[in-house]
């Protein structure tokens, strides 16, 4: 999968929507945490793999990089000069805010084993016989569930409302924070459920 981050005017529009601290100086290092940026090779930098090693982490989960059968050196060329013909640039570096114009991007892919990486793999797998983790497969979130005590100027969610494999809707509790990560498309939807933003 293309590893590719938002353009930085992007994510500085979450801070003048009102988000104090959203802004691409605030988020970067955390991208650069969460990544392990391989280097790429001579031959794939031959190939057109550039980057800034400024703005990509190295001890991070989530692997990076080029696969091993990056090729064609002549191919990105000639679609570069197409690009550059029309007035759009070669972008060295796509992860460092600005990515209008031609690239060869790198992916979420494990170089060495020359596989794709995810987050199973990254994250999950290291981590999958600790005994405070549960995993359910198979299960739908439908809406986050509200602390009794929340209010509309100090709202809390106490935990979520989800369908399990059998069918079943249960209600599980956090103790400490819910986080939200459903992709772009599931996170509104379920905000929506559970009466963050347009009801309609």
């Amino acid at each position: 999968m293309a590893y590719l981050r938002a353009q930085a005017a992007q994510i500085d529009a979450w801070e003048h929507l009102g988000n104090d601290g959203w802004n691409w100086e605030s988020l970067l290092p955390y991208y650069k945490q969460s990544e392990h940026f391989q280097i790429p090779t001579e031959e794939q930098c031959l190939a057109g793999a550039a980057y800034d090693i400024d703005v990509h982490g190295t001890t991070g989960y989530l692997k990076t990089g080029w696969n091993t059968g990056l090729l064609g050196e002549n191919v990105t060329s000639l679609i570069n000069a197409t690009y550059t013909s029309t007035g759009l640039p070669y972008i060295q570096e796509p992860n460092g805010g600005s990515m209008r114009g031609f690239t060869r991007y790198p992916a979420t892919v494990d170089r060495e084993l020359n596989v794709r990486e995810d987050a199973g793999r990254a994250y999950y797998l290291p981590v999958q016989n600790r005994t405070n983790l549960d995993l359910y497969t198979n299960s739908f979130v439908q809406r986050m569930t509200w602390d009794k005590d929340s209010t509309s100027s100090t709202p809390r969610v106490s935990g979520v409302q989800f369908t399990d494999a059998s069918g079943k809707q249960k209600v599980m509790s956090a103790k400490k924070e819910v986080i939200l990560s459903a992709g772009a498309l599931r996170s509104p939807l379920i905000l929506e459920l559970s009466g963050v933003g347009n009801s309609a």
